[in-house]
């Protein structure tokens, strides 16, 4: 646990509307989701651009909302926390900020390894959704997985996949460029390089080149590389193109007839590109896992693991996979088809099970009674000490006629399990205040910083 903390005003245009001792901070490195372009973005850099954007919020119905962020409140230095989900996301964040529980928003100095908080389920389309041409779409995607863009080198792209292979070809033409082929047969690989369409001189790049450059990706090595923002802003479906295409690079899709459950998991040494594909599934309505992957004389690898057979389809129908990997894909929902699939993690914190308890006497039943009408043989107090199902939550909510149990099998949230917290030491922090709201979405995590 931590101790309570008093911070001392430091952003007079505040207008004293909140006392700074009932405030709690995120970190500078924390990245808030926009609602208007739908990119995820410091606190920092929104105090330093000006700008007050709308932003995904938790509201008490527990639905994520657009609200506008009315101000932003520099916090100074102050003592920081990591608290780490099971899901593999994580957020430092003041001891005094608040994580949202079953029974309401608590001081994240309050919890402790093993209480269930709220992150999104899903996250609505960005507000001001912005196409791009499929093309650039498309070859975006490829160059992220499995291009190479470095200074005073050729632009190229590798595939051992022949559909991938045309699908870079094709898009390249958008740029007025003609793909290069050269095979290497003792690597078993394929490269097509992408050379300007016409002579490069003095201020003249290839046109590639200089969109890469655009979007801040030119020169990047692979553990650089992120999602540029111009992709969040697109229209769901193209979320899904844009993924169905990265996934073929460095995404792996197959059916493990042994274990008898569907492998998807999207790898890079990019932290950055992890976390940022994370937020894109969540358009898509699909949970992603963070695992970190260490070698002895490797960098770290993050690989983004789709788990839980109902996720899995979701993505496999709405997402899918282009290429070879995209028969492999077929074959996995097939067989996910064919079962039927647990629902032990999406599940409600066990403390649900209090209200109905208390709710019991008011509808005249007695325990016995209730789980007879679950269908469920009696078993005393056992039953109240597992998490449901959203199912079995709905079951319970109908027999009890409870509006707010049902409300919970419906909402946006997904509860994660806290497996860390752990003391930084001092960190820069900001406080922010979406209009009228419960909190917002920061490091994929619903967070409030007034209680």
């Amino acid at each position: 646990m931590l101790a309570d903390r008093s911070f001392e005003e430091s952003d007079r245009e505040s207008d004293n509307a909140f006392e700074v001792r009932e405030l709690g901070g995120i970190a500078e490195s924390a990245r808030v989701l926009r609602a208007d372009n739908g990119v995820p973005v410091s606190l920092k850099a929104l105090v330093d651009s000006g700008e007050r954007p709308s932003v995904w919020s938790l509201d008490g119905r527990m639905a994520f909302v657009a609200r506008p962020v009315d101000r932003i409140i520099p916090l100074g230095r102050t003592d920081v926390v990591r608290v780490r989900l099971a899901s593999g996301r994580s957020i430092e964040i003041a001891g005094t900020a608040g994580l949202r529980t079953l029974d309401g928003w608590r001081r994240v100095r309050t919890l402790a390894v093993d209480d269930r908080i709220a992150i999104p389920r899903w996250i609505p389309e960005t507000l001001q959704a912005t196409e791009l041409p499929d093309a650039e779409v498309i070859l975006l995607a490829h160059m992220i997985g499995d291009g190479s863009c470095v200074k005073r080198q050729p632009i190229r792209y590798a595939s051992i996949d022949e559909e991938n292979l045309a699908a870079v070809t094709n898009a390249a033409t958008h740029f007025g460029v003609t793909a290069v082929r050269d095979d290497y047969a003792a690597a078993r690989v394929t490269t097509l390089r992408l050379p300007a369409p016409y002579h490069l001189t003095h201020g003249r790049r290839n046109p590639i080149a200089a969109w890469l450059d655009e979007l801040g990706l030119f020169g990047l090595r692979s553990y650089e590389k992120f999602v540029p923002a111009a992709i969040f802003t697109l229209p769901t479906e193209q979320v899904a193109l844009f993924l169905r295409h990265l996934w073929a690079t460095d995404g792996s899709v197959r059916w493990d007839e042994r274990g008898r459950q569907a492998r998807i998991y999207y790898a890079s040494t990019s932290l950055r590109l992890i976390e940022d594909v994370t937020v894109l599934l969540l358009r898509l309505g699909v949970h992603g896992r963070l695992k970190r992957v260490q070698k002895p004389g490797y960098r770290d690898c993050w690989h983004l693991v789709v788990d839980g057979g109902e996720n899995q389809t979701t993505f496999l129908e709405d997402v899918g996979v282009h290429g070879a990997r995209g028969r492999s894909a077929e074959a996995a929902l097939a067989q996910l088809d064919t079962m039927t699939t647990n629902t032990n993690v999406d599940t409600v914190p066990r403390e649900v099970w209090n209200r109905a308890q208390q709710l019991l006497p008011t509808r005249g039943m007695t325990h016995r009674q209730f789980q007879a009408a679950m269908g469920t043989k009696y078993c005393g107090s056992a039953m109240w000490k597992s998490s449901p199902s959203r199912l079995r939550l709905a079951r319970a909510a109908e027999i009890l006629d409870a509006a707010d149990l049902a409300m919970l099998c419906l909402d946006d949230i997904f509860w994660d399990r806290i497996t860390e917290i752990t003391l930084l030491g001092e960190q820069v922090v900001f406080a922010a205040s979406p209009d009228g709201s419960n909190g917002l979405v920061a490091q994929g995590i619903a967070v409030r910083t007034s209680l």
